[in-house]
């Protein structure tokens, strides 16, 4: 989802809610972080959930550092959370130094949300090359269709096409579900409408 899609007002209303998180729960002297993290080593599920709480501003720096992001501020933020929650968990594990913990959430936040918008970004661009795709398709069907007087075959629109015939199968299945997607959202529309009294239905006879 981009910016577009999501919205200006709600991306900043969710950036808003990320301050104040972040606000509630600031950063903790390092005697502090120690202490939880022993007792984080021990077991205790509060001292976990109070970590993560008080690192959320490492999670509010990186997304505020991405104006541009093209994934939605609230996922940005799931990810980046799920990122201290792993990385809180290794440190306990090999019991580093609590000293260490800061540099290395920033770290391990700074890479989930590169990931994740490097996995936004190839989804876009696997989309483009569908509707690309798409297009060339009908384009060479209508063209067979017209000539031939028939549907082509998926032999002919490779050739057509220059594409491998497994290529033409997959973008002839993905159109028809399209086209049956499409054509069922009409059908839903021409109901609703056939369900809408007339004009002056409800007038006394």
């Amino acid at each position: 989802m981009t910016e577009g899609s999501q919205g200006p007002a709600a991306r900043r209303a969710a950036l808003d809610e990320v301050r104040r998180l972040a606000e509630r729960t600031p950063p903790l002297r390092e005697a502090a972080v120690a202490d939880l993290l022993g007792a984080a080593a021990g077991g205790d599920p509060l001292a976990l959930e109070r970590l993560v709480a008080h690192h959320l501003w490492l999670v509010r720096d990186a997304v505020l550092a991405r104006p541009t992001a093209t994934v939605p501020v609230a996922d940005l933020v799931q990810e980046g959370s799920a990122a201290l929650v792993v990385g809180i968990r290794r440190h306990i594990a090999e019991a580093s130094p609590a000293a260490q913990l800061t540099a290395v959430l920033r770290r391990d936040v700074d890479r989930e949300l590169d990931q994740a918008e490097a996995r936004e970004r190839e989804v876009r661009a696997e989309e483009a090359r569908w509707v690309a795709d798409s297009d060339v398709y009908a384009a060479a069907e209508v063209r067979v269709r017209r000539e031939r007087g028939r549907p082509p075959t998926t032999g002919e629109l490779a050739v057509l096409l220059h594409w491998e015939e497994e290529r033409v199968d997959r973008v002839r299945e993905m159109v028809t579900r399209a086209q049956a997607a499409h054509d069922v959202d009409l059908l839903a529309i021409i109901a609703e409408v056939g369900d809408e009294p007339a004009d002056g239905g409800d007038a006394a006879t």
